[in-house]
């Protein structure tokens, strides 16, 4: 191989290297799903790959699922969207109130519920509480709310603390799923 072609190899492998990590930086970030708090939606030790573009205030809604760089833990969660700039969100006997009108969370699994409940020996999956977001705040909670860490502890996040939403579950393979 002459040093022509050799300089051309090289620099064809630092922009392949470029390439790949501004795409895992800007569009799709890995993120490893740690802990229990999205059971029974994500589960531990999943792998996700995760859209890290487009996030802004009118991308964003309701049960969106999305990945947090949280500042008082020191690390990056995952949590599901579910206060808007704003509302009141009011939870009561189980049930999920905006603005004091019923909001259905249908992602939440009945049977996991159920389960978590007896396990648990508690009444309620999710203590009642009311709060008031602010201009530019979101709420945000996990869907294994017994055993999450979340805008109930944490306060609302802002626009700037998301850093990805929505995204592909790549592993384990009979847990590939998508994200919304």
């Amino acid at each position: 191989m002459n040093k022509k072609k050799l300089y051309v190899s090289i620099v064809e492998i630092i922009v392949v290297i470029a390439v790949t990590i501004g795409i895992f930086k800007f569009v799709v970030i890995p993120v490893r799903i740690e802990g229990i708090s999205m059971e029974n939606t994500l589960h531990d030790h999943s792998i996700a790959m995760i859209n890290a573009m487009g996030i802004q205030e009118d991308n964003i809604h309701r049960f969106d699922i999305v990945v947090i760089d949280s500042q008082q833990l020191n690390e990056k969660i995952i949590k599901r969207v579910i206060g808007l700039p704003n509302e009141t969100v009011r939870f009561e006997n189980d049930e999920l109130y905006i603005n004091d009108e019923l909001v259905q969370q249908d992602f939440l699994d009945q049977d996991f519920v159920e389960e978590s409940k007896l396990t648990y020996n508690v009444e309620q999956f999710t203590d009642d509480f009311e709060v008031t977001l602010q201009d530019g705040e979101y709420f945000v909670m996990g869907d294994n709310r017994l055993r999450s860490t979340d805008s109930r502890e944490l306060g609302p996040f802002t626009i700037d603390d998301f850093v990805g939403m929505k995204g592909l579950v790549i592993y384990p393979f009979t847990h590939i799923q998508w994200i919304d």
